[in-house]
């Protein structure tokens, strides 16, 4: 489909596909180039996150964070619960790591509520998101969730990026 854009003459660098795996993005960028038979260097081809990224480089300033933060992995998230456990003098070996991140997870992307089973975390997720921002670093829901914060609350930049990608296409949209 992208390659058909291009042959009509649409702008490469109005056109954004997304899909959710490094490979398959670069993959589909490798198709549009061997089918067009040019480098293509002003399109957007890129993973979720990483568009999330491009964004968040662009404008988390907005949000109060510097230009130069940082990103926790899994393995960052979970040094960082340990340490928050440890200021609030609750025993690291009591608590399910994974399971927390998890937790943090599903409550950060609006995929669960704090529930009867789940409050008791809840004073553990506020300091989770307090020292990140202390430590000016966004983990890997930021990613997805900034930048629809930023979307939302500055309408200007949503324009900016509304009339840059006028053709967006969502590879396996339906997963």
């Amino acid at each position: 489909r992208m390659a058909y854009m291009l042959s009509k003459g649409i702008s490469q660098s109005s056109i954004l596909a997304l899909t959710f795996t490094n490979k398959a993005a670069r993959e589909m960028e490798e198709r549009v180039k061997k089918l067009t038979g040019k480098k293509l260097t002003n399109l957007t081809v890129s993973t979720f996150h990483a568009f999330g990224v491009k964004i968040l480089r662009d404008c988390i300033d907005k949000l109060g964070y510097k230009d130069n933060f940082s990103i926790y992995d899994q393995a960052d998230q979970m040094d960082l619960i340990k340490q928050v456990l440890r200021e609030q003098r609750i025993a690291t070996d009591d608590v399910d790591l994974y399971g927390l991140v998890n937790t943090f997870s599903a409550v950060k992307t609006g995929r669960m509520g704090w529930s009867d089973e789940t409050k008791e975390y809840k004073p553990i997720y506020e300091s989770y998101l307090e020292h990140l921002r202390v430590y000016n670093a966004v983990d890997f829901d930021d990613l997805i969730i900034l930048p629809i914060e930023i979307f939302t609350r500055f309408p200007d930049i949503l324009t900016a990026y509304q009339e840059r990608y006028r053709y967006i296409m969502v590879d396996e949209f339906q997963d």
